[in-house]
């Protein structure tokens, strides 16, 4: 547990992130001692003709090593559920979670269980303007010259790292965002994608450090997004932001690129074919993507003996001259065209058309590419099919006014307590890009106000969906002068949860959808520092399990919520054992003692276990009533007599039945 880590954090280098993922990725390049096999590499690539590159293109900036090790080090946090908010109805058996704390101890955490698991990222992180209220807060923990040791930089640059607290740099935003950005890479699916928003202050080097940990091949685009005049400078005015898009993994969206691509509203035969090809393949994503491709084919072309009424799609972009063409005399060319049930003269628009030869345009209408009103009154506008427009690529620019969403989040929460929320129907394009049907687990570790959330259960009550979120959002203090505070709230994240809940309400009055409208509740909380001590001063070879109690209850009321430390524990270790935070859980009574088991592992966590219990525990496993395969212990809870004696009777089972013991401190 927390003294286990603590151990690891103290020799854990700066590369040693990297360095685990390379051993999972190619055990064989490692010798018996750990030693890395360069030449077999070298000679491997060299046979297939990969070229060695010595000098790349790379962002470095100062604090680069010391993120590195950021990224390597354990979190020392725990997770402490809310018992009572995630007793009520609605929250109980959701497979939604909101949780409170550092994003970088929840993404620490999140791996454990979610690793590969997460379909789309997307995250707002501060923009670093200045007047965004950004700072580097790390607090380190250690002197420079302990940082020298840690990370083998020299002392000037110890300095330097250490004197970035307090700051807002791109060197203090960069040591911010890349270890974030580093775990969550590893969150992701093979098929996933993270989007980052992110304005022209940070634009340039988030690109490059996306580059650097996605690589610039799984790089698929920067949307634009147009949100209105803000009038901020004296020289530009800045109306717009962006959204980098990057995959993890480029092959698989070369190879599925069907869907990647947009859905026209209000069109859903494509759509729904989709969902049917993922089902035929039994969740093959390529081989769904090849039936699609061979179904997309077969739809009726263009040949009006072929078309059939529901195929039709009016061209918004109507037919009227485009601005960026010159034409003789301004606009574009003017000629009469009739209206074929009024036989009158139809609106010229003040463009001119889009056809420079009235014949074109005749034969445009005689073909039925032509959408006219009731009368001439109306500028007529181009007809297409249901298969040239029912997916197409997503434009780069996005127009729509920030200040619409902000207007809704008012209304909704009943005062102005959060500037600049994002726009949840964007939200809900950028989630129907990246997922390929309509589930998959979304996670916003900058949630904010709660935009991904509102838009993750929108999307779900427009299309039956079963989407899943995960928000992470740090209890920062909101300042009394601002309203939100007047209106009762005192930190972020009180906005975030309290505007999902209303918008949950809001969404089910509208639509009745059945969906899962609630979440489960956690928060990171660290020991204080008196619990960390006696935790490391316990020795279980002299005894001192006796006042065992004393340890578990240590972890009692974290977070002022009442939660008995026995849920903090499990809660921590169910996602570091691979479970999650939504996992089923059962207790096994023993001769006096309640085991908690999940999955395939039993928990020791409450002291009182007895050598009744031990054999009793040992017989179950034996005669097959108890299925496990591992026995977690608090160290602290378990008499050193018992404990041995526990050993040495798991010790002597058959080889089928065979069980892991494993203490955590």
């Amino acid at each position: 547990m927390i003294k286990n880590i603590r151990e690891y954090n103290e020799s854990v280098k700066s590369h040693d992130f990297d360095l685990k993922k390379l051993r999972a990725a190619l055990p064989d390049y490692f010798d018996d001692d750990g030693n890395f096999k360069f030449d077999r590499l070298q000679s491997t690539l060299q046979d297939n003709n990969v070229n060695l590159i010595k000098e790349g293109y790379e962002l470095k900036f100062l604090g680069k090593s010391y993120a590195k090790y950021l990224t390597s080090t354990k979190t020392e946090t725990v997770i402490v559920p809310d018992l009572k908010h995630n007793a009520k109805p609605v929250n109980q058996d959701s497979e939604n979670l909101y949780i409170v704390g550092d994003n970088l101890d929840a993404l620490k955490h999140l791996l454990g269980s979610y690793a590969g698991k997460v379909k789309c990222i997307y995250i707002d992180p501060p923009y670093n303007t200045g007047t965004d209220g950004f700072a580097y807060n790390d607090d380190f923990g250690f002197t420079p010259s302990q940082l020298v040791d840690k990370i083998g930089i020299s002392e000037d640059e110890a300095q330097r790292v250490y004197d970035l607290q307090g700051k807002s740099s791109h060197s203090a935003w960069l040591t911010f965002m890349y270890p974030r950005l580093q775990l969550a890479k590893d969150l992701l699916s093979d098929d996933g994608a993270i989007i980052i928003s992110i304005d022209e202050n940070e634009f340039k080097n988030i690109n490059i450090l996306a580059d650097d940990i996605f690589g610039e091949i799984n790089y698929i685009g920067t949307f634009v997004w147009s949100g209105g005049r803000k009038n901020d400078s004296k020289y530009i005015s800045t109306s717009h932001e962006y959204a980098l898009v990057y995959a993890n993994n480029f092959e698989y969206i070369n190879s599925n690129n069907i869907h990647w691509k947009v859905k026209k509203k209000g069109l859903n035969s494509i759509y729904k074919r989709s969902r049917e090809a993922l089902k035929e393949s039994n969740g093959d994503y390529l081989e769904a993507g090849n039936i699609m491709r061979s179904w997309y084919k077969s739809l009726p072309d263009s040949d009006p003996a072929k078309r059939h009424s529901h195929y039709n799609k009016l061209d918004q972009r109507g037919l009227y001259f485009a601005d960026n063409i010159s034409w003789p005399g301004g606009g574009g060319p003017r000629y009469e065209v009739i209206h074929p049930k009024t036989k009158k003269p139809v609106k010229i628009p003040s463009r001119g058309w889009i056809f420079s030869d009235p014949q074109r345009m005749q034969e445009m209408i005689n073909d039925d590419r032509v959408s006219f009103g009731k009368n001439e009154d109306k500028v007529p506008t181009l007809k297409r099919y249901l298969h040239e427009t029912e997916y197409e690529s997503p434009y780069s620019v996005i127009y729509k006014d920030g200040r619409s969403a902000s207007k809704r989040l008012t209304t909704l929460m009943g005062n102005k307590v959060f500037n600049f929320p994002k726009d949840e129907d964007i939200l809900i394009d950028f989630l129907n890009l990246v997922l390929q049907d309509n589930s998959g687990c979304i996670l916003d570790f900058f949630s904010g106000s709660g935009s991904t959330a509102h838009a993750v259960m929108k999307a779900n009550a427009q299309d039956s969906g079963k989407r899943k979120y995960i928000m992470v959002q740090i209890p920062e203090e909101i300042d009394s002068s601002k309203p939100a505070y007047k209106a009762g709230y005192h930190t972020i994240d009180e906005i975030g949860r309290e505007r999902i809940k209303r918008a949950a309400v809001k969404i089910k009055s509208e639509t009745s959808a059945d969906i899962d409208y609630g979440f489960r509740l956690f928060r990171l909380e660290e020991p204080s520092g008196q619990v960390l001590d006696d935790l490391e001063a316990f020795n279980p070879e002299q005894g001192e399990a006796v006042f065992s109690g004393d340890y578990v209850s240590k972890f009692n009321n974290l977070d002022q919520q009442g939660t008995p430390g026995r849920d903090t524990i499990l809660a921590t270790w169910f996602v570091q054992d691979g479970y999650g935070l939504t996992a089923d859980t059962r207790q096994v009574e023993l001769a006096g003692y309640s085991l908690d088991v999940c999955g395939d592992s039993a928990y020791i966590i409450e002291p009182g276990l007895t050598s009744k219990d031990v054999v009793l525990l040992v017989s179950m496993i034996e005669n097959g009533s108890l299925n496990i395969s591992r026995i977690v212990v608090f160290g602290y809870s378990i008499d050193f007599s018992v404990m041995h004696e526990l050993k040495k009777n798991l010790s002597a089972l058959k080889p089928e039945k065979s069980v892991t013991l494993i203490e955590r401190f």
